[in-house]
């Protein structure tokens, strides 16, 4: 069963066309109604319409033997019916409680018919929507790391044709309404959630996973400890106080059951001693923060250096991760006696810290984990040509988060730089976007104003391609194109670029003026500068003329001669800061150029007439609004040119 996806390439026709450079991200991003975004070998990639991509086939479901369920076995029984019947089914309940353990057991019993499908977990500090959920399936059914939000009603024609594909969604917040939409976009598939509540509409299919009751939990403990345990023995382990303190949770149960077997009375225990009496355990130590203090002060060095890693960086980690994290040569093996101590919950390859773990790492008031050594250790690591598959994500914002609370200024600037790619490659755009700003952040502090400007202007390019209208992405792309010529020319297919490019634009004034931009920028060699030595005023001049840097909200012919005249001020201020006596003139000169725009704008009107719809007027007045944005920065390029 697959978890994640690996990107592939997919190129819509033929050979892909050149990258397109925006700022230091280097790919083709067209975004129409169909097109999305990957991140793949270092640059955005455009990807067909999902009905233009081959589906990948589902892996075969996991045929690990599972855990013993201790009186859950019917549940199993009643799950796998209502997948067979009702094609879903969900185990709600707290946390701890075991719907993991009834899931493996279903994937098990799937997996021995043939089963194969998908496990969708929860991204680490992401909120888990439907458009995520769509998202991060149509990726796992594609092949693709999607970083826009893709189209439903797309999808569900792409997967129609879509059966026998079993679907599970871990810890599923959606609601009632999302979750039928979920069903009506993947109807071939059978479903199984875990939640906190029900939500499922079918009531029928929902099962309430309650706490071990007190007999299982007897049978839990003494397999654990490897006990028949009987009335003396129950006593003596005060089971009636750590049965109500645990809540009948086994993974509760299962750490008391390694704080036994890990006591100095245990092992000292003589070995003609009665197998159902354990020594007598002390009440006070029956609290599961003090059983897992307890474990934890007992951890080889190597396995308390990946514990308080995990603590401090609030990440899941895979085994091949923890040396590059903590620094330690000895640390990949410690996951074994991390799990054996039940401080983490694995899943596949990657160790979850748990919650009554995380509480004892902060109670010992341990150091945390040093945000430097994890830089420098994921760094390398990102370099390595044949490394493991990368962490979650959300690992790169926590250590540069720690990096910036330290104040080391040039390794978070640095280090930003690494894990940016690393986070979109991954599809988890919103993750790059604060890692951009942290960037900005420490290079400013740091003095680095040039590093400052560079993550100031990619987090807003970068922000405009995976959350801007189709506008602002076709605009993004005209502008952010140092080989512009080469990428619309490349095989003679000019026309199929524009037709790209147009198909983002919703009139056909804008495809007109998408059109005449291209052509524009393929002659003169628009670029935004990305060198680390640019000219007094020029990142303001470059600021204040860049599509899609101010959201347009021109509607009438006053709106468009208002916007002139604001970029108009700004170039002005901008060419007050230039000290270099051949960049004012330019600037200036576009500024007055604008201003006899807006007096002719405001003096002549739009030339439309009354009877235009409101809505075609805006449209053809912004379209006219980024014709001059564009000649407005190949203006600013000329005597802003790239370092």
């Amino acid at each position: 069963m697959t978890e994640t996806s690996e990107p592939g390439t997919t190129p819509p026709e033929g050979a892909p066309l050149p990258p397109v450079a925006v700022g230091e991200n280097k790919g083709l991003v067209v975004v129409g109604n169909r097109n999305n975004i990957t991140y793949q070998q270092g640059g955005y990639v455009v990807t067909p319409g999902l009905g233009d991509l081959p589906l990948r086939p589902a892996l075969p479901l996991s045929t690990a033997p599972p855990a013993p369920l201790f009186g859950r076995d019917e549940l199993v029984t009643q799950v796998l019916a209502d997948l067979t019947d009702k094609g879903a089914a969900q185990l709600h309940g707290e946390p701890g409680v075991g719907k993991k353990a009834v899931t493996e057991a279903v994937h098990a019993a799937l997996a021995a018919r043939g089963g194969r499908g998908h496990i969708l977990r929860p991204l680490t500090g992401t909120e888990t929507t439907l458009a995520s959920v769509e998202r991060r399936l149509a990726g796992a059914f594609f092949g693709q790391e999607f970083l826009r939000e893709v189209d439903e009603s797309l999808l569900r024609t792409a997967v129609a044709e879509v059966t026998d594909v079993h679907l599970t969604l871990i810890d599923c917040p959606l609601d009632r309404s999302d979750l039928t939409r979920l069903r009506q976009t993947f109807p071939g598939c059978t479903f199984l959630l875990t939640s906190r509540y029900a939500t499922l509409p079918d009531s029928s299919a929902v099962h309430h996973v309650q706490p071990l009751s007190r007999d299982a939990a007897t049978e839990l403990l003494g397999a654990e400890l490897g006990l028949p345990l009987g009335p003396v023995g129950l006593q003596n382990l005060q089971f009636d106080h750590v049965y109500r303190m645990s809540e009948g949770r086994p993974q509760r149960l299962c750490r008391y059951a390694a704080f036994i077997k890990g006591s100095d009375e245990w092992r000292a225990r003589i070995a003609e001693e009665p197998h159902d009496r354990p020594p007598l355990v002390d009440p006070e130590q029956l609290t599961p923060l003090h059983q897992a203090e307890a474990l934890a002060v007992a951890l080889s060095e190597p396995a308390r250096r990946v514990l308080v890693a995990l603590e401090t960086f609030a990440t899941p980690l895979p085994a091949a991760w923890f040396e590059p994290v903590t620094g330690g040569c000895q640390d990949a093996d410690a996951g074994r006696e991390l799990c054996d101590r039940r401080l983490v919950v694995r899943y596949g390859d990657t160790y979850h810290l748990t919650g009554d773990a995380a509480e004892a790492v902060r109670h010992q008031e341990w150091p945390p984990a040093d945000a430097a050594v994890a830089a420098e250790g994921l760094m390398t690591a990102f370099a390595a040509e044949d490394g493991p598959p990368p962490p979650d994500a959300h690992l790169y914002l926590t250590v540069a988060q720690a990096l910036r609370d330290a104040k080391k200024w040039s390794l978070t600037v640095r280090f930003v730089h690494a894990a940016v790619p690393m986070a979109l490659a991954a599809g988890r755009g919103q993750i790059a976007l604060q890692l951009y700003v942290l960037g900005k952040v420490a290079a400013t502090r740091g003095g680095r104003q040039q590093d400052a400007e560079h993550y100031t202007r990619e987090e807003k390019l970068t922000r405009n391609l995976l959350e801007g209208d189709k506008a602002a992405a076709a605009a993004a792309l005209l502008v952010l194109a140092p080989t512009a010529g080469q990428a619309v020319t490349h095989g003679g297919k000019l026309a199929g670029y524009i037709g790209k490019v147009t198909a983002t634009l919703s009139t056909k004034a804008g495809a007109t003026v998408a059109a005449v931009s291209v052509a524009a920028a393929a002659a003169t060699g628009v670029v935004v500068a990305t060198s680390n030595s640019t000219p007094a005023g020029c990142a303001e001049a470059q600021a204040a003329v860049t599509p899609g840097n101010h959201r347009s909200s021109v509607r009438t012919s006053d709106d468009l001669a208002a916007s002139f005249r604001r970029t108009a001020t700004d170039l002005d201020a901008a060419a007050a800061k230039a000290t270099d006596t051949t960049i004012a003139p330019g600037i200036r000169g576009r500024a007055d150029e604008l201003r006899t725009l807006a007096d002719a704008q405001q003096r002549d009107g739009d030339g439309l007439g009354p009877d235009v719809h409101p809505d075609v007027r805006a449209a053809l007045l912004s379209s006219k609004e980024l014709r001059e944005n564009i000649q407005s920065l190949q203006a600013v390029m000329k005597v802003c040119p790239e370092g």
